[in-house]
């Protein structure tokens, strides 16, 4: 009977411990942008690998306020790996804020990188920066946890409970 308990003890502590985050396959298509910090007006270039021969791929840039065709890249054959390296510049009106660059293919497979853009160049100004006073809000926190943690650290508690209860009962 403690053999079994320590069995089951051993499965559930396997099931805990599995990974379950999700791991891309091998030759899945890449992007990569730099800077991955921009400023509106500026030029960013896109880098891709992991692609077939010939694809085209239309860049977008997608944020809050809706999506930008940034226009396309073809794959290259420049090595096994098919891939492209593209400027493409941002437009001056863009506002502020975190971007995702998209790139599509034909057969709607896409891939992503983030993009921080801040305000344009010439919108900086020369004057001091204005310190301003900590506001005071409280602050919250997601401490969330995934239900399966959640079940498996009670499932692993229980059968620790079970298997004590029976090793003192035993004895």
């Amino acid at each position: 009977m403690i053999q079994r308990s320590f069995f089951i003890l051993g499965i559930a502590a396997a099931f805990i411990t599995w990974p379950n985050g999700v791991a891309l396959a091998h030759g899945e298509p890449i992007i990569v942008v730099e800077p991955t910090i921009a400023a509106a007006g500026g030029e960013i270039t896109v880098t891709g690998s992991e692609m077939e021969p010939g694809e085209v791929f239309v860049i977008t840039l997608e944020g809050s306020t809706g999506t930008i065709v940034l226009g396309e890249a073809t794959v290259t054959v420049e090595s096994e790996e098919g891939g492209f390296v593209t400027t493409f510049f941002i437009p001056v009106d863009v506002l502020p804020g975190s971007y995702i660059v998209t790139a599509t293919a034909e057969d709607e497979d896409a891939t992503t990188a983030d993009l921080e853009i801040t305000a344009p160049v010439e919108a900086a100004s020369s004057a001091p920066v204005e310190m301003t006073e900590p506001s005071g809000e409280e602050h919250t926190l997601d401490r969330a946890k995934p239900a399966g943690q959640i079940t498996g650290v009670v499932l692993v508690i229980a059968i620790t409970a079970l298997a004590g209860f029976l090793l003192v009962r035993r004895k």
